[in-house]
């Protein structure tokens, strides 16, 4: 028992020296640098240290009662690191918490873009991400009816989210309903593209999504018998057909890029005439 004791009082010191360490590394002064910082902490897998700094990040812009635009913007950037760090971190109550002040502060930023700055609302990350991050929360805290939702809530934000589809399957498992979602938004997500040297789906306006991934998971849905097999078999196909032709160099690697430039092209020769 003293041991325990010992060492909770030891870690509990550790974060106070690291806390202190932020604050006098950064002060806080610019917030803007500091979130640069933050997010190059993350890049560089220095987990702890994102952890510390996010929440004294947020906790100081959340203590601004009246906060200006920007403010509000980098507050809202701050909260999803602090939610991913969470997740990262396993620590799923505390991501819990962090996603519900992230739809809370989201929507404050909205409208205050709404009625000050409303040409900044187009830039700014697609509300369905911040679901499709507290659907991943969920899942993982096995809060299996709040993921479902969060998903669901997604997609209706940004129909044809084959990357959030995915996930819900991989996380929740394969369930008809979430078999369906996942078949419906591959059909809707145009040709495999090759990109970076990886097969995906890249429907427009949406993240990207590995097609091999959508391919193993449709094949897991047929070898048990969720949802429709034969919808299921026939985007396989599709999926390994398309693939083949591009490797074979018998398809463009981005057939969508390409049709956009053959659009380019004059379709006479004027010096002909």
């Amino acid at each position: 028992m003293r041991f325990v004791l010992a060492e909770a009082n030891k870690q509990r010191h550790d974060r106070s020296s690291l806390t202190a360490l932020i604050v006098a590394m950064f002060g806080m002064n610019d917030p803007t640098q500091t979130l640069l910082q933050l997010e190059r902490y993350v890049e560089d897998g220095r987990m702890e240290m994102s952890e510390v700094m996010a929440i004294q990040f947020t906790e100081m812009l959340l203590s601004q009662k009246k906060r200006p635009a920007d403010a509000q913007i980098l507050l809202v950037k701050g909260l999803r690191i602090l939610c991913d760090v969470f997740l990262l971190r396993g620590k799923f109550k505390r991501a819990i918490a962090s996603v519900k002040i992230l739809h809370r502060e989201r929507n404050r930023l909205i409208r205050t873009l709404k009625t000050g700055a409303p040409q900044l609302l187009e830039k700014m990350t697609p509300v369905a991400e911040d679901y499709r991050r507290a659907g991943k929360i969920y899942a993982q805290a096995g809060k299996k009816g709040a993921a479902m939702k969060a998903f669901s809530t997604c997609e209706k934000k940004a129909s044809g989210h084959v990357a959030s589809a995915m996930e819900a399957c991989q996380l929740l498992g394969l369930e008809k309903k979430l078999v369906a979602r996942l078949v419906a938004t591959v059909q809707a997500a145009g040709p495999v593209i090759l990109y970076n040297e990886r097969f995906e789906f890249q429907p427009p306006g949406r993240p990207p999504a590995d097609a091999r991934e959508v391919q193993t998971l449709m094949q897991s849905a047929v070898d048990s018998g969720v949802g429709s097999s034969d919808t299921c078999r026939h985007q396989i196909s599709r999926i390994s057909e398309e693939i083949g032709a591009i490797e074979r160099g018998e398809a463009a690697a981005n057939a969508r890029l390409q049709a956009a430039m053959d659009l380019l092209k004059p379709q006479h020769d004027y010096y002909k005439y």
